[in-house]
């Protein structure tokens, strides 16, 4: 990845066909994540019908995945009938703008055509980048145990052949990423 550059209203950053790839596994893994098992019908177009589908759906998400837990964190820890009811009012509207976000990041790294031409990132969609980066890097924080500055001078010393080695470069690159779109 080389150079954020900000002319007007997009900043363009130009990516390896190898980057862009990832990227875009990362962003299809995040809303496979966000998908609910047997996703239920909304109620079409009609947002009374929506709402009234979405109140009354049990949990879809699978909360004994810790990045479901950290990505949709209790709201009332010491009050788990709270919490739940708290879920059953919100948690379809973040999941769905999650999924939205997310596919706003798939169709720039698309137009891209696997890096032939730079990334574009509209700085109206700028917060979209940013929400989709993050829920990636905590999902990755949860997946390699990061929760104190410890653990991360654990995993920046690890050998080569670790397979949390990898997975560490990745979610310090998207660390990288996140940055130099807010630098400019």
């Amino acid at each position: 990845m080389r150079g954020f550059k900000r002319a007007g209203s997009m900043i363009t950053v130009r990516m390896s066909d190898y980057e862009t790839a990832l990227l875009e596994s990362l962003v299809d893994q995040l809303l496979g994540l966000l998908e609910a098992e047997g996703e239920l019908d909304s109620g079409g177009s009609d947002p009374f019908e929506r709402w009234q589908a979405e109140l009354a759906e049990d949990d879809p998400l699978d909360r004994s995945d810790p990045v479901i837990t950290r990505l949709f964190p209790d709201a009332y820890p010491d009050n788990p009938v709270a919490s739940v009811e708290f879920r059953r009012l919100t948690q379809a509207k973040q999941r769905s703008d999650r999924q939205r976000q997310a596919e706003v990041v798939l169709s720039a790294l698309a137009d891209s055509e696997a890096g032939k031409h730079r990334v574009q990132v509209r700085l109206i969609d700028l917060d979209d980048w940013l929400k989709t980066l993050t829920a990636i890097r905590l999902s990755l924080a949860v997946r390699l145990g990061i929760q104190t500055a410890d653990d991360l001078e654990e995993l920046d010393v690890l050998p080569d052949d670790d397979p949390r080695a990898y997975v560490y470069r990745v979610y310090e690159w998207i660390a990288y990423l996140s940055e130099g779109l807010l630098s400019l």
